[in-house]
């Protein structure tokens, strides 16, 4: 309890400065710029998700039963996770040169993109802290990288720099991280794990993994398909616009994967021993995550102008850059993208990982067909009504494989939930007037 005390603060203290570093950038930043910010942002969170690839669950779960294999686990994880950082700096490199981004300034700070998404395998030394449950010192450096970063924006932006410039600091902050992660590592277990680069255990982990490591790039690459896609078919200020709503919500579904993953262990064991209590604990965390859905859709919904234009200014509350509208689709796809992750879970501890990468994968197909059409027609809004047409299709597919197994059993007292975001309903029409652009 107390680790993930630790963890839900620092997550709040994050979503602080993640608002406070999105009002500075996107009222400091020309709507270009903006978005190329967001471009390298973007590639780094789907960097994170491919160098996990599933593998770290899956060297906890081997150390936890074998404490004295922690050195080599350790070295497994290390040298599959470099190949990883090493095809996808690869990857990045090409891209750079593709002409997916134009200017010259742009392409260099792809290239320096690569060279930092390299770094980010050392990140695999967090499992000796995971192992300790000792996560005050790491959750202080993310807390401290994040802070460090908004200072450094705060004084490029006053010194007139651009977009390439900032999203330099993006690239410069997720390198000293990692360096700074595997520097403490190595202070806990009293030594540096020495990693070959062919390490008989890095296949071992990838096997065992990489169908739930696939599932989870598949659902993360469905997250920012949009936003790349826009970049390339419509524009970098469109982009801009997408992300102006878009990163205002994201903390949000990680805070759902917070509350649900300290469950993997505790399911695991019901699904086996008890079905009764199984079904309780994942009906009690649907409701639950619901309620939470619902009021957060609702709310989006009215004060999406009142928010935008406190943090951003007029800038994309009105005019041509507007990300209202988008934001408001995105809040709605909300009500299935908070409820999802325990779906996930409970899909994860009975070995349904074929399951979770057909449903994922297929959901990452449809939205880079769709987004083929509704960027060029729609532009930002069109990318998050197709992203909430994906998020949709994940639930329902879960939900219904969980109703048809009988692990979930929809009753009318499930209602009752979603009585707070119907109320919340008549408050905010009638406040929403009363503010600055919040009339509904």
């Amino acid at each position: 309890m107390r680790s993930q005390a630790i963890l839900l603060s620092a997550h709040a203290g994050r979503l602080a400065l993640s608002v406070g570093i999105a009002s500075l950038l996107g009222r400091g930043l020309a709507p270009a710029d903006f978005g190329f910010v967001a471009l390298v942002s973007s590639i780094y969170i789907v960097a994170t998700e491919l160098l996990d690839m599933g593998t770290t669950a899956a060297a906890t779960r081997e150390m936890a039963a074998d404490p004295a294999r922690e050195g080599a686990s350790l070295a497994a994880l290390l040298a599959l996770r470099r190949w990883l950082a090493l095809a996808a700096a690869a990857a990045l490199v090409v891209l750079a040169c593709s002409g997916y981004v134009a200017g010259a300034s742009e392409r260099l700070v792809l290239v320096a993109a690569a060279a930092g998404l390299f770094a980010l395998h050392l990140h695999g030394y967090q499992l000796a802290f995971q192992l300790r449950q000792a996560y005050g010192r790491v959750t202080a450096l993310a807390l401290c990288g994040q802070a460090g970063f908004l200072v450094a924006a705060a004084v490029a932006i006053e010194l007139h720099a651009g977009g390439a410039v900032i999203a330099l600091l993006v690239v410069v902050r997720e390198a000293v991280q990692a360096l700074v992660a595997r520097w403490m590592a190595v202070r806990i277990l009293g030594a540096r794990v020495a990693v070959a680069w062919r390490d008989p255990g890095a296949a071992r982990l990838f096997h065992a993994a990489w169908m739930l490591g696939a599932a989870g790039l598949a659902y993360k690459l469905t997250a920012h398909a949009g936003g790349y896609m826009l970049w390339a078919l419509d524009s970098p200020e469109a982009l801009a616009t997408f992300n102006a709503a878009q990163r205002l919500l994201l903390p949000m579904a990680d805070m759902a994967w917070l509350v649900v993953v300290p469950l993997i262990a505790a399911m695991s064991g019901t699904v086996v021993r008890d079905a009764t209590a199984f079904r309780a604990q994942l009906e009690g965390h649907v409701t639950f995550l619901m309620a939470l859905s619902a009021l957060v859709a609702v709310a989006g919904w009215f004060i999406a102008p009142v928010l935008l234009r406190v943090l951003y200014g007029d800038l994309y509350a009105s005019g041509p850059w507007s990300a209202v509208a988008t934001f408001r689709w995105l809040a709605l796809g909300y009500l299935f993208a908070l409820v999802t992750p325990v779906l996930v879970v409970g899909e994860m501890v009975q070995g349904n990982a074929r399951a979770l990468l057909v449903t994922t994968a297929s959901a990452l197909a449809a939205n880079l067909a769709a987004n083929a059409w509704a960027v060029r027609a729609h532009g930002p809004e069109g990318a998050a009504l197709v992203l909430v047409a994906c998020e949709a299709y994940v639930f329902f597919v879960l939900f219904a494989r969980s109703l048809s197994r009988g692990q979930v059993r929809v009753r009318a007292a499930w209602a009752l939930y979603l009585v707070p975001a119907a109320l919340l309903i008549p408050v905010l029409w009638w406040l929403a007037p009363m503010l600055p652009g919040g009339a509904p």
